[in-house]
């Protein structure tokens, strides 16, 4: 057993895997507090304690693992069975913390040989459906009134009729004077009105204007506060996450031509020609094929002696895949260094390199002992004697491919910046349209031990999906195989934060890595590298580039080394 797995079935974690070493964990704490290992959303998972329960492997027992309640509010279940104090855990038990709250599987990878999964519990019901609401209507009543009869109300009517159109004949004189006096105190109202209407409407709207933007920070800042899980992640950021495929080779700057590690044949007798001495006969190299590299000896190391001649020799360059991830969306993109400037890195020679010769600048051999080739090198940097001067070497990507999550098309990328401080390069794609792009944020100074991140990125790893395309053109009908990019998604967590040490230090301390981001996972690898590593807020805090295979440990550089390149940041 490496490593245990937390399989999330409910709650604010839903859908998500959590890995952790064990050789680094030996218990998890599982709460709501911001010290436990594995935290739960303070809001949405409130059936959840502060520190609610903790596994931890058996003293008794290295293969078995025991649940501690850690005298929870609402109780800790085992497959549907409240326990109290420690009980033994199994392989594949679901815990439940709180009657309907967040659940888990617990697994382990790898699982143990001859593993029975133990037999799980499961509660069934059924509510009914609520009754049906009844709705009274009123009940609408009518009623008419009986017809009158002409009486001596109807004459006395009659009567003053006479009388009444006498007084409207006299009025009308009168009535003119008064409609026109009227009118004008219509026309003053009106006025008063609408002059208060125009008043209170610019009013209304500056409250709206000042209230919506005031809403709109607040709604901001809650966004900003909000914790994203990686299944919400990958929603939201998984189209940012690009595939990267890259082909190069190294070449003179003052030739343009392409730069080789020079070999010599297998031979004591035709390199002792070669260098006037006599080595007499038989293989350099037992162990090797045809032939042997040469190194040039540099100071107390060495370098690859290089040529430009292709005879007897290897190429200096190579193929590789890596990752990158938008963050504008007009199609610029973070990765590596040592993905898109490969030169400018760490030489990786082929594996199938043997060990070879050392000879200094006069062409004399500078040791009698067989080395392998140097860890060290960096192509770009060479600074050999009698051969190219630091700077007079340079990489070119023959092939400098970007392809999105989901698609097949290729598109060919440009190398627009590299870091000189860190290995952080920036490339651009030409895409019509707006593409998605990740949000950055630089908190290393704030940054702690423990906190949960998200990784993203293509591990060479992981298994490849192919799509067969199949051509429409009839000048070309060839069905080519592309790799589709799906992006792999990992839950982790910090395990420590490495700083290196600069001006403003009073105590200096230098780190062998510089700075950079360590992470308590191993499940991802070569290919990965400039994937995004994101924050419980869905923001790139870091850029996945190392890994320590043997001891599952991997590293991410800080996103402050990307957002040097980016203006306004």
């Amino acid at each position: 057993m490496e490593r245990m797995l937390i399989k999330h079935l409910s709650g604010s974690k839903a859908n998500q895997v959590e890995e952790f070493a064990i050789k680094h964990h030996s218990e998890l704490i599982f709460g709501r507090d911001t010290s436990a290992t594995v935290k739960y959303d303070p809001d949405r998972d409130d059936l959840v304690g502060r520190e609610h329960a903790k596994i931890a492997i058996d003293p008794a027992n290295p293969n078995g693992f025991l649940l501690t309640d850690l005298n929870s509010t609402n109780g800790t279940f085992v497959n549907k069975q409240k326990v109290t104090g420690t009980v033994k855990l199994n392989i594949g038990d679901n815990v439940q913390f709180g009657p309907g709250g967040p659940e888990f599987t617990f697994d382990v990878e790898p699982r143990p040989e001859n593993f029975a999964k133990a037999t799980r519990m499961v509660e069934t019901g059924a509510s009914a459906p609520p009754a049906t609401r009844m709705v009274t209507t009123p009940t609408a009543t009518a009623g008419g009134k009986a017809p009158g009869t002409v009486g001596k109300a109807t004459v006395e009517r009659m009567i003053s009729e006479t009388v009444t159109e006498t007084k409207k004949a006299q009025g009308r004189k009168f009535g003119a004077i008064g409609a026109v006096a009227g009118l004008l105190v219509l026309v003053l109202v009106a006025a008063a009105i609408g002059g208060g209407y125009w008043y209170y409407s610019k009013r209304e709207a500056a409250l709206k204007d000042e209230l919506g933007g005031k809403t709109a920070d607040l709604q901001k800042k809650v966004d900003d506060g909000k914790v994203v899980n990686a299944t919400e992640v990958n929603e939201k950021y998984g189209k940012a996450v690009v595939y990267i495929e890259v082909a190069w080779r190294l070449i003179d700057t003052q030739k343009q031509a392409q730069v080789y590690h020079q070999f010599v044949p297998n031979s004591r007798e035709v390199l002792g020609k070669l260098l006037g001495v006599n080595l007499g006969k038989g293989p350099i190299d037992p162990t090797a094929g045809g032939s042997v590299p040469v190194y040039m000896q540099v100071g107390d190391t060495y370098e690859p002696l290089l040529t430009e001649s292709k005879d007897s020799s290897v190429p200096i360059g190579g193929r590789h895949t890596g990752t990158g991830f938008i963050v504008t969306t007009d199609g610029f993109v973070l990765t590596n260094r040592h993905v898109a400037a490969t030169w400018m890195t760490t030489y990786q020679f082929p594996e199938s390199t043997p060990r070879g010769i050392v000879i200094n600048a006069m062409g004399q051999l500078a040791s009698t002992s067989l080395v392998p080739p140097p860890n060290d090198w960096v192509p770009a940097n060479t600074k050999q004697e009698g051969k190219q001067l630091q700077g007079g070497l340079k990489g070119v990507d023959d092939t400098l491919d970007v392809t999105l999550a989901g698609k097949e098309s290729r598109m060919a990328a440009q190398l627009k910046q590299v870091s000189d401080r860190h290995d952080v390069a920036l490339i651009k794609i030409d895409v019509p349209g707006t593409l998605t792009k990740v949000e950055l944020f630089d908190n290393y100074d704030a940054l702690k031990k423990g906190e949960n991140v998200t990784i993203m990125g293509y591990p060479a790893a992981s298994p490849r999906v192919y799509g067969v395309i199949a051509s429409k053109d009839v000048f070309n009908q060839g069905t080519q195989l592309k790799v589709i990019p799906d992006p792999t998604v990992t839950s982790t967590n910090i395990g420590n934060i490495i700083r290196d040490s600069d001006e403003k230090n009073a105590d200096k301390r230098v780190s062998m890595m510089g700075d950079v981001i360590q992470l308590a996972t191993g499940s991802t690898g070569a290919g990965n590298s400039g994937g995004p590593v994101f924050d419980t807020q869905g923001r790139v805090i870091g850029i996945f580039f190392a890994g320590d295979k043997a001891n599952a440990i991997t590293y991410a550089v800080p996103i402050r080394y990307g957002k040097e390149f980016l203006a306004g940041d």
